[in-house]
């Protein structure tokens, strides 16, 4: 995964959490399910064993992000918000983990 990439999608997921009151269903969907990619595409490659990559249990943000994505007309722009955030925060904890290969306490 290239860091530059989702350095960039980390941005566009931030800036979106800003707008999303403004965001069309369709761009609002995109951005949730290439969260939940991006996020399993992390895991995948750290292992990482708490969750696995395939888990689609309730209250596993992958979960939350396609859920939301899939019916994304019946929540507030507040709820998206606060959602794009948490992804974006994932994210970046997970390319820190990539990275470096550790886990500090607070990383999601």
């Amino acid at each position: 995964m290239k860091a530059t990439a989702n350095s960039s999608f980390i941005i566009e997921l931030t800036y979106a959490a800003d707008k999303a009151s403004t965001l069309t269903p369709n761009e609002t969907a995109r951005l949730l399910q290439q969260a939940a990619a991006t996020i399993r595409n992390y895991r995948q490659q750290v292992g990482h064993s708490e969750t696995p990559a395939n888990d689609c249990s309730q209250g596993d943000i992958v979960f939350d992000l396609l859920a939301m994505a899939s019916a994304v007309e019946l929540f507030s722009p507040q709820k998206v918000s606060a959602l794009l955030q948490e992804a974006a925060s994932t994210i970046r904890a997970c390319k820190i983990i990539g990275e470096t290969g550790t886990v500090s306490a607070n990383d999601p």
